[in-house]
């Protein structure tokens, strides 16, 4: 210690010419030496530095930017009451926000209500507003303008697209800020009515039942949702070709990070991809397969969610007997080739699905046979079932029946029971009807195929529209290939249920099974949805050991973006305007600051 404290006394810093005359005094080897090892140790104290600083900060969103996105079709209806068209709801989804919004995880979160509650038997929704939210000219949300929304969208005059979701309910303003909903029944996608924009009462009051779908304000639209229009670019014929719109600093749920979201209208598809591949909009909407790739090349994001459409084959056997024969159906559904349809027709942007519960439902609290193809199993099927090919490559079954035949041999009677004939022949062939759409169309050939290779004989009856739906309507088809769109839960009642068979049912399977109307009505009550969960496992088994259609594919939604835009996710997406719930927090930049600065 003593030692120590003598050398602390007699240290002192080198005088500077001290140091210069050291350093003169260095040959040239060593001075070489010196300064290695001093750019070394400042290069090493520059990198601990950056090490040390690097794990203080984070990566932050950064405000401002401008987006503009294409979409095919001009919004005229930016009104959540009216919106009817993509490009209309678009813009209104932008504009508007309501109730509750529902998350790209599906769940449910507060918009511009505070709280809710929902009675024990299901059947009262109360809502609580949050007082601080406001219109985007700043005027206060209230109940009053909740009440005035449902009575427009309820209003038969006004003829809202939403109607049918809101028949039988009942609102009831319990105070300024408190809105009571009280249903007929128990409704399980009720909660699905409450994502609807909310009218502004004090700008649509004075606007009467025949010029609510002509006012101006249907464009210079006012909400109370994350972005504003700033102003309405025209055509010559004054339709509405481009939004500019402006983040509403207010919105409730938080200030936007980017600052502008222009909305570009485009006549079709060609000409919209055109204009992303030149870099002249950021993002384009609701792309086709075919596109997908060459759009990937040119540097932009492919986001992609499988859609609630599901595309199958639906049987009438009320109109063509072989297709009552289960053996039959267990064949084709072995024979088809999912996957290739799905590669074929789209591009490979698409689901294979034998389940009639769409993945927007269950998410992943779902388990489904997988049933891989097999051509070889599904000739077998028929073999046995006594389909045989005949001469023409066509199977064909006798119409036989088992009798009971007694002979003599010799001095003895012999009773015997043998099969014989007791019809025509019955070839295996029937039509398959579908709309004139290039998708179906060349599915529906692919399905033909397939199951000619079988040994069925397949006839493509195609259809325009009015005469498809015409036909659905009749039930006048044999087999049927087409889509269901399921928007809600509440929907799997209306295309399963066998009350639904007949027009304007939607059941065009003509499917009739007392345990799966059973467990259809039950789910309509069950408010749980984990325990609904259960309900829809039991379904979807029974519907695969009954087959009443096979179904093929689930269509996925293609949303082009910029790479440098971050924050975009479409797990859930029932209609391509859900891609907007969150747009919010999106941004576009980046910042990187120290931990203790974030929020």
């Amino acid at each position: 210690m003593h030692r120590f404290l003598t050398f602390i006394k007699e240290f002192r810093i080198p005088k500077k010419q001290e140091l210069r005359g050291a350093l003169v005094s260095l040959d040239k080897k060593k001075f070489f030496v010196l300064t290695s090892m001093m750019i070394v140790a400042f290069v090493a104290m520059v990198v601990i530095l950056e090490k040390i600083n690097t794990s203080f900060m984070v990566t932050i969103p950064a405000d401002g930017g401008t987006i503009t996105e294409g979409i095919v079709g001009m919004p005229t209806l930016v009104n959540p009451v009216l919106a009817i068209s993509d490009a209309d709801k678009d813009v209104t989804a932008l504009v508007y926000s309501g109730l509750m919004r529902k998350m790209p995880d599906g769940t449910f979160t507060p918009d511009i209500a505070e709280s809710y509650s929902i009675s024990p038997d299901g059947m009262i929704y109360t809502f609580v507003l949050k007082k601080n939210a406001t219109f985007q000219d700043g005027t206060p949300v209230t109940a009053d303008d909740v009440v005035f929304t449902i009575n427009k969208i309820k209003d038969p005059l006004i003829k809202s697209p939403r109607k049918i979701g809101w028949d039988g309910v009942t609102i009831e303003k319990k105070d300024n800020n408190t809105i009571a909903f009280t249903l007929k029944q128990p409704y399980i996608s009720f909660m699905d009515n409450t994502t609807i924009g909310i009218l502004p009462i004090h700008i649509w009051k004075n606007v009467t039942e025949t010029e609510f779908s002509l006012s101006p304000l249907n464009i210079k639209a006012i909400g109370s949702g994350p972005y504003q229009i700033d102003s309405v670019v025209k055509n010559s014929e004054g339709i509405p070709v481009e939004y500019k719109l402006k983040r509403f600093t207010k919105f409730i749920l938080g200030n936007p990070h980017i600052k502008n979201f222009n909305i570009i209208s485009f006549a079709n598809e060609k000409d919209l991809v055109k204009d992303l591949l030149n870099h002249s909009i950021d993002q384009a909407s609701g792309l086709s397969p075919e596109n997908a790739e060459e759009i990937g090349r040119a540097s932009y994001t492919i986001h992609t969610a499988t859609l609630p459409r599901i595309f199958g084959m639906f049987w009438n056997s009320a109109n063509n007997k072989v297709l009552a024969d289960p053996n039959v159906i267990r064949a084709f559904d072995l024979a088809i080739n999912r996957k290739e349809i799905v590669n074929e027709v789209l591009g490979g942007y698409g689901s294979v699905i034998h389940s009639p519960i769409p993945e927007t439902i269950m998410h992943d609290n779902f388990t489904t046979t997988e049933r891989e193809s097999s051509l070889d199993q599904a000739k077998s099927i028929l073999d046995q079932a006594g389909w045989a090919i005949g001469s023409d490559g066509i199977r064909a079954r006798g119409v036989t029946k088992t009798v009971t035949q007694t002979k003599k041999v010799g001095k003895k009677t012999v009773t015997q029971k043998v099969t014989v004939s007791a019809g025509p022949i019955t070839k295996l062939t029937f039509s398959l009807s579908t709309g004139n759409t290039p998708e179906l169309k060349e599915a529906s050939n692919l399905i033909k195929t397939q199951l000619e290779s079988l040994g069925a004989q397949v006839e493509i009856k195609i259809y325009e529209t009015g005469q498809l739906n015409q036909l659905i309507r009749e039930r006048s088809y044999e087999a049927l290939f087409f889509g269901q769109i399921i928007n809600h839960e509440s929907d799997l009642f209306s295309f399963w249920h066998s009350s639904q068979k007949n027009d304007p049912g939607l059941n065009i399977a003509l499917y009739t099974n007392k345990t799966v109307d059973g467990i259809l009505e039950n789910i309509q009550k069950i408010s749980n949805r984990e325990d609904r969960l259960n309900k829809y496992q039991d379904f979807n088994n029974q519907f695969n050991k009954d087959l009443p259609a096979l179904l093929i594919y689930s269509p996925k939604y293609l949303y082009a973006t910029s790479s440098k835009l971050n924050q975009v996710s479409l797990d859930t997406i029932t209609i391509p305007s859900d891609r907007f719930v969150s747009v919010y927090t999106w941004y576009a930049s980046e910042d990187h600051v120290w931990k203790i600065f974030t929020k």
